[in-house]
């Protein structure tokens, strides 16, 4: 008999620079975490508390897009909080 692979469900933080998505992978447990990752990566802030994430509208870096999406992965995989 074969064995059935046990799979869970996480986000994938994919980014994406001068349109080549890049090769390195992170995988979360919580989608509001990987979005909020997503949004500092798209936005260039380097801390959670950025004076510039006060503003209305955020403007993103050039040429560079981060979003998350659902994936099963193995379930050794290490999911991130």
């Amino acid at each position: 008999m074969w064995q059935t692979k046990m799979l869970k469900l996480s986000f994938a933080l994919i980014i994406i620079i001068d349109g080549v998505q890049q090769p390195d992978i992170s995988y979360w447990a919580d989608i509001l975490r990987c979005n909020q990752f997503a949004e500092w990566v798209e936005h260039g802030y380097t801390h959670s508390k950025d004076k510039r994430s006060k503003k209305k509208t955020r403007d993103s870096q050039v040429n560079i897009t981060a979003y998350c999406k659902p994936v099963y992965v193995n379930e050794k995989v290490i999911l991130l909080n």
